[in-house]
């Protein structure tokens, strides 16, 4: 029998820290994630092997490369979500296992770059009649604010996500906070901002899985915003989402299977599915949808890399259908796995 080999692969930024109060925080490094899902694939019965590109090393990339080439008898699963400290990289690392020939879950280069810019994303989605929230890109702080939006207004980093840039102070109720926060935008995070429709409503994530006819999303979870701040806009931010010793991250509850009517659930599934496959999407992603009080379903990102750690939604999900977390990453490659054999008929 044929030794089945998984080498998985990560940007290795050395863990984010974050100040929270005047007191500098460790987060959680990803390697967490990449050490859970290597023991999910030993206990499938998969040979691991872990690769990480470090930003902080010279030459990392060759010793990347020269380690990756190695691994052309298997498959790779890609976490990497940048390369080098730059989170625009990280359709660069799929460019370059596609130019080795290697096999590798997840999206593609093209998936991966045109679903970190939140603008063109919304472009493409709205030009095949899935709904985005209104928005403008800017590149300064404007002089007048575009016709088709109106405060309040939520204003984030054009390519960035984990909701890097997102905090209470990104929902803005003035032209005054208007163009403060988009100059911080593009000082602190040295790009465009992109200024969307803010929609006071309810949050779900839609995780997705396969490819083609077989493809199904799962149960929608909801970000509930238990007992929130009058004065906090309802947002996963980045504290809620990350920073456990802040009090948001315990006001913002997922739950899954959401608890919404049938016909609702199976509306968010059909909008989910149709914009992982119109943004290119391969094997797995997750789609982040707002509803607001006008019932219509706003598609806020497509996010063809997600959080796949035991505790995050997509997992959580995959809980809800009777996958435990070895099932859900084994299927993952899987799911990969079929699709080169496919490709290379």
């Amino acid at each position: 029998m044929t030794e089945k080999k998984v080498s998985i692969i990560f940007n290795d930024d050395e863990g984010d820290k974050y100040v929270f109060e005047g007191q500098e925080i460790n987060l959680e490094n990803v390697f967490g994630t990449v050490k859970d899902i290597e023991n999910a694939l030993k206990e499938k019965g998969y040979s691991t092997s872990i690769i990480g590109l470090k930003s902080v090393q010279k030459n990392s990339l060759d010793e990347f490369i020269k380690k990756i080439k190695s691994a052309s008898d298997g498959i790779i699963f890609n976490l990497c979500e940048g390369a080098l400290g730059k989170s625009s990289f990280e359709a660069h690392i799929t460019g370059l296992l596609e130019l080795y020939g290697l096999k590798f879950t997840g999206s593609g280069p093209l998936t991966l770059g045109m679903s970190l810019d939140k603008g063109l994303t919304k472009d493409i989605l709205s030009s095949r009649e899935i709904m985005t929230p209104e928005y403008c890109v800017l590149n300064a702080p404007p002089s007048k604010l575009k016709r088709t939006l109106k405060f309040p207004l939520i204003v984030k980093p054009l390519k960035e996500d984990a909701s890097l840039g997102i905090d209470s102070g990104a929902v803005v109720n003035t032209m005054k906070e208007l163009k403060k926060r988009v100059e911080y935008i593009i000082e602190k995070f040295v790009q465009p901002a992109i200024v969307e429709e803010y929609i006071d409503g309810r949050e779900f994530n839609i995780a997705v899985m396969g490819n083609g006819k077989t493809k199904k999303a799962l149960p929608p979870s909801e970000i509930v915003f238990v007992d929130f701040p009058e004065d906090k806009p309802k947002i996963c931010c980045y504290e809620a989402k990350w920073v456990e010793e802040s009090p948001l991250y315990h006001k913002t509850k997922p739950e899954c299977p959401a608890n919404i009517p049938e016909g609702f659930r199976d509306e968010l599934q059909a909008v989910a599915l149709r914009a992982y496959e119109i943004m290119g999407c391969r094997d797995y992603a997750r789609v982040d949808v707002r509803v607001g009080e006008d019932g219509n379903i706003k598609v806020l990102e497509v996010n063809p890399n997600p959080d796949i750690s035991p505790d995050a939604g997509f997992a959580r999900a995959g809980k809800a259908i009777g996958l435990d977390y070895s099932d859900l990453i084994s299927e993952i490659v899987s799911i990969a796995e079929q699709r080169y054999c496919l490709e290379t008929r």
